[in-house]
């Protein structure tokens, strides 16, 4: 069983060593819960540290942390209270972005995209916090930055290299070559989820490696800029400056928040000079483009664009696969084919929010037992069976039109009009398909809004759409090939996106 990370001393201590009373805690916690339990919502996910005054639990999500205050503060509570001293209030901690991660793992690791997997994890944002004696919400002081081998950083070994990351893995690795060919300036983009904090923080790790003497930092741009302006406040900004700009490596994720800050932009801008002036190396991560980010300054894109500026793509569906199956067994569970499918087409291709449907389930497995198995139904039950509006007002049967035409191409006019080409005939299928599932409209409401005279028509286009989605059949999207499944996914994003 792997230690926690013990962050402050307690006083009178017992007659065992700190670590070792840490262990005892554990070891007690998992008796209470059973080994199933505890491997799955604490050997590889939530991490205990004892402080002076409390006993924490740091959780990857806050799911997580609903579920482990709801189902576990109590023998938490009981197991600390065997071994500890006084009685300690017990707090649980959040990092909202943050990804499950092995406590044993902690002092050398990072997660990821596999094995133990991506998704923006460790970001240097404050801890909220909610007690369980009493469960009230409170602030925890900020967690200390990210910046040694110790801090669990995400690893290049875990990383799923796929062809639609494998330019950004590659030149993420040589950034961290030590043989002098690496490269200086990186700058990656791509959509949330995809694995880009992951790639910057195994730079940062790999380097560590290779030379422990050097200065490396990664920060979230967010950080970057509160830092900054507390510097201004306090008249420390030559510190500041001294902190980032002689480091052998700066990795700045989320760098796209600096839009519309003039100042921290500037900053920034300076300090790529500095940095590449010593020779140094700069990694940056964004959700877009630099060309794209609106309200950047063209001098500090025109360095964003002098380093090399690769894009992230989404995951494919192989890759997408493989990767719900290593959530899986890391959880110690497997999940037949088709439910792995099922997961798939309704998380869209965010790796993060894949990971999240995954712990979900097996959440759900681990109540239920066996009495459902581990097929769709039990997927099914877990996550329900469609997605909604998240914007608390109905679907309108224009904007699911709407968003059918922006993902398959094909024309308004020609979705509602007679045309029988195949395209048209599929997409006419989908939007009968969401309109049934995210409005309250009848067939006959849909086939009328379709420019249909008999609702028969559209009952039987979804039926068959429906076909294609059992058997997982390929689709030609807008710009790409798709599953029936995935199509339904990106359209129901793409319905969302029109509302809001």
């Amino acid at each position: 069983m792997g230690p926690s990370t013990l962050v402050t001393e307690f006083p009178s201590a017992p007659t065992v060593a700190d670590h070792d009373l840490l262990e005892l805690i554990q070891e007690e916690l998992r008796v209470r819960i059973g080994d199933r339990k505890y491997a799955l919502w604490f050997g590889a996910n939530a991490r205990i540290d004892i402080l002076a005054r409390e006993i924490r639990v740091t959780a990857p999500t806050q799911f997580a942390a609903d579920w482990i205050g709801k189902h576990f503060s109590g023998s938490l509570n009981e197991s600390a209270n065997k071994y500890l001293p006084g009685k300690r209030p017990l707090t649980i901690g959040v990092h909202p972005k943050a990804s499950p991660h092995r406590p044993s793992d902690c002092a050398a690791r990072g997660d990821a995209n596999g094995g133990r997997v991506t998704h923006d994890d460790a970001r240097d944002r404050g801890v909220e916090e909610r007690s369980t004696e009493p469960r009230t919400i409170r602030s925890a002081p900020p967690l200390a930055p990210r910046e040694g081998v110790g801090s669990c950083w995400r690893r290049f070994e875990d990383f799923l290299v796929a062809p639609p990351n494998r330019l950004a893995y590659e030149s993420a690795r040589q950034v961290a070559d030590v043989d002098g060919n690496h490269l200086r300036l990186l700058f990656l983009h791509g959509s949330c989820g995809v694995g880009k904090t992951h790639l910057l923080q195994s730079i940062c790790q790999r380097l560590k490696e290779l030379q422990p003497s050097a200065k490396v930092r990664y920060v979230t741009a967010e950080q970057f800029t509160n830092e900054y302006i507390a510097a201004i406040r306090e008249g420390s900004i030559e510190r500041f400056r001294k902190q980032t700009r002689r480091l052998d490596l700066l990795a700045i994720d989320d760098i796209h928040f600096l839009a519309s800050k003039t100042a921290t932009q500037a900053e920034c801008q300076h300090t790529i000079d500095a940095i590449g002036f010593h020779g140094a190396r700069m990694v940056l991560a964004s959700d877009a483009h630099p060309r794209q980010v609106a309200k950047f300054s063209a001098a500090l894109v025109s360095r964003f664009l002098s380093g090399m500026v690769v894009r992230v793509d989404d995951p494919d569906r192989a890759t997408r696969l493989a990767l719900a199956e290593r959530f899986a067994l890391r959880r110690g569970f497997s999940l037949a084919p088709a439910a792995i499918a099922t997961i798939i087409d309704r998380t869209g291709t965010s790796i993060r929010e894949l990971e999240g449907a995954v712990m979900t389930v097996a959440a759900f497995a681990a109540l239920e037992g066996d009495s459902i198995g581990r097929g769709q139904v039990l997927v099914e039950r877990a996550l329900g069976r469609s997605v909604h509006s998240r914007v608390g007002r109905p679907v309108r049967i224009a904007e699911i039109l709407q968003a059918v035409c922006a993902t398959t191409g094909v024309e308004r006019e020609d979705l509602v009009g007679p045309g029988r080409h195949r395209r048209v005939v599929t997409a006419r299928g989908l939007a009968a398909h969401l309109a049934r599932e995210m409005t309250t409209l009848s067939f006959p409401e849909i086939a009328s809004a379709l420019g249909r005279s008999s609702h028969s028509t559209i009952h039987a286009a979804a039926a068959r759409f429906r076909a294609l989605v059992d058997e997982s059949r390929v689709i030609a999207a807008r710009t790409d090939h798709l599953t029936a499944g995935e199509l339904i996914e990106r359209t129901r994003r793409e319905v969302l996106r029109v509302q809001s």
